[in-house]
């Protein structure tokens, strides 16, 4: 009898725990559904704007002109003296009328020299000012054509850069004359390539990207103003037409090699 009884207690303690168990379940439920339900509240709503692009992979050209830009880094050779003010004005008014004929003679076909360094890269800032000109006319609603307009600024302007801090600045460095003026082109495209990363980490129909890019823009049409107003005359100025047009060569041969 006593067994009996011990297993009746067991079978109803068993059936009591059964019917509790469905209860447990179902109260696991409501908390998981009211959990859920606070998640999806605490979520931003998705404001329709595309994601940044990735940023292009280094490329040769990069390196060189990252590999460069260490070496100038690393220089330390004495700062050259600086010539009277005569001595510079002459200078660079001989620079601004070398410039001038040349200007008159890559008019003659029988005249122009590929070799050019100075014709070179007065080609690539025209080629700039056109790809600024466009960036800054588009609108939002042209997520693709900004896009396009940002891969190829940043692909040409590095091997424009690379070139010059590669083979120009080089030359150029020791030179009192153009000495300042070639620290503060590293400077400038330092800057031009931190806001051209920035640019890439703004998506093309935020309405930052149109202000970023403006400043960009500004950036850069200030360096082309210092290097054909101030650089140029005195590259032309300080040294030999031999060795400008071997310079041209170097430089030749490096941007074909880089836009590979």
């Amino acid at each position: 009898m006593a067994k009996k009884a011990k297993a009746r207690k067991q079978a109803s303690k068993s059936g009591k725990s059964a019917a509790k168990r469905p209860a447990k379940k179902k109260a696991a439920k409501k908390a998981a559904k009211r959990t859920s339900t606070v998640a999806s509240k605490r979520r931003p709503a998705k404001r329709g704007r595309s994601r940044a692009e990735p940023r292009p992979p280094l490329t040769r050209a990069a390196k060189t002109k990252n590999a460069a830009r260490a070496a100038a880094s690393r220089d330390r050779s004495e700062t050259p003296k600086k010539p009277s003010a005569l001595a510079t004005a002459a200078r660079t008014v001989a620079g601004f009328a070398l410039l001038a004929m040349d200007g008159v003679t890559r008019r003659l076909p029988w005249a122009k020299n590929e070799n050019d360094p100075i014709a070179l890269l007065q080609t690539d800032h025209r080629r700039f000012e056109d790809l600024l000109k466009q960036g800054e006319a588009s609108t939002e609603r042209a997520k693709k054509g900004r896009r396009e307009i940002l891969n190829a600024l940043t692909s040409e302007l590095t091997v424009h850069e690379a070139i010059e801090e590669q083979v120009l600045y080089p030359a150029l460095k020791p030179h009192a004359e153009a000495h300042d003026i070639v620290l503060e082109s590293y400077e400038e495209h330092h800057v031009a390539d931190m806001q051209i990363k920035e640019l890439h980490d703004v998506a093309t129909d935020d309405e930052k990207w149109g202000a970023k890019f403006k400043v960009l823009k500004e950036s850069v049409e200030h360096h082309i103003s210092e290097e054909e107003n101030h650089m140029f005359p005195a590259a032309r100025g300080v040294l030999p037409k031999e060795e400008l047009l071997a310079l041209g060569a170097k430089m030749r041969a490096l941007k074909a090699e880089l836009e590979k």
